[in-house]
């Protein structure tokens, strides 16, 4: 098989030399391997995703793509190959590498150019995808705000954390600062504004309906990967295949309670504690209850807002490989 790498031209210059050496050593062990790498590089936002529907459109499934770059090269990625042929190979060259955690937890272990040198012995399954899709307050459809979700989509403090760690990057774009910057952020907002106003309706697995009994809360995950957030744990037992989402709804919480719930959310630990609401889901309708104010959200780590956000599990709508 052929294996078209797509990298984040925008990855970290240290990363990127880990890639040429790996691909290099890839060259010395297993030249015919190498012959069957190609290279692409992204040049503008959304481009990822344009070279994927033009590798899908032209091989009909006949390579792989390798997505080479963070939780957001492989979210434009998956957005191009849902229900298509062709298969998506995620490794480990971001921040926080928060999918790749769930697809493979021994991710640490292997060396990049360990990753390379596996391909031609990758499995690939299909895994389920989140559909969501945001209206605003006239209940419009806004397509820029709607998406395939592979990992982990949530609405409130998480949103607002994830928003401040990416401007800590932004501003000081150190190791140090990209491996504590989701923490950093997170402590921070413990002390700032939490409440969100908003109802949830959520379709449950075994054909029920349940509604939020609270107008306020800390925030909500839907989670069909088990990180976020540079490792947080909204969903310890998520499953990738099997046809249903786990959501984390959290009640609006006093610092005090706040900072023991961090902890345990960090942790996985969050379930079944005071103010915690978790469901496998198969579809649900979240909506602001203020119609002038929109919900802030984030997917895979990238923005999003609605006055009214509907998700749906499409089972086994991604071929992805797992080593």
């Amino acid at each position: 098989m052929r294996y078209i790498l797509i990298i984040n031209s925008k990855n970290n210059p240290k990363n990127q030399k880990k890639l040429d050496d790996a691909i290099v050593k890839v060259a010395t062990i297993n030249p015919d391997l190498r012959s069957r790498i190609e290279l692409r590089y992204t040049e503008y936002a959304g481009h990822a995703t344009d070279i994927a529907i033009e590798i899908d459109n032209k091989f009909k499934g006949s390579v792989a793509i390798i997505s080479c770059g963070g939780d957001g090269t492989i979210h434009e990625i998956v957005n191009a190959l849902a229900f298509r042929k062709t298969p998506v190979i995620a490794i480990p060259f971001g921040t926080g590498n928060d999918f790749v955690k769930s697809v493979n937890p021994n991710w640490r272990k292997m060396k990049l150019e360990d990753y390379f040198l596996a391909l031609d012995d990758v499995k690939f399954k299909a895994i389920d995808l989140i559909k969501l899709d945001s209206f605003d307050a006239m209940g419009n459809y806004t397509p820029a705000w709607s998406s395939y979700v592979d990992n982990v989509a949530s609405i409130g403090l998480d949103t607002k954390v994830q928003s401040d760690a990416k401007a800590l990057v932004a501003a000081h774009n150190t190791n140090f600062t990209r491996k504590t910057a989701y923490v950093r952020a997170a402590l921070r907002n413990l002390f700032g504004a939490r409440a969100n106003h908003f109802q949830y309706t959520i379709d449950l697995k075994d054909g029920t309906t349940v509604t939020g009994q609270s107008h306020v809360y800390t925030l909500i995950s839907i989670c069909n990967g088990k990180y976020y957030g540079d490792g947080f744990t909204p969903a310890p037992d998520a499953n990738l295949d099997d046809g249903y989402a786990r959501v984390c709804a959290v009640d609006h919480v006093t610092t005090m309670n706040a900072i023991g719930l961090i902890i345990a959310y960090r942790f996985g630990k969050h379930i079944g504690k005071r103010g915690i609401h978790y469901y496998e889901a198969t579809s649900g309708v979240i909506t602001s209850l203020d119609p002038s104010l929109q919900l802030f959200g984030n997917y895979d780590g990238e923005d999003f807002f609605g006055n009214r956000v509907r998700f749906e599990v499409c089972p086994l709508a991604l071929n992805l490989g797992f080593y």
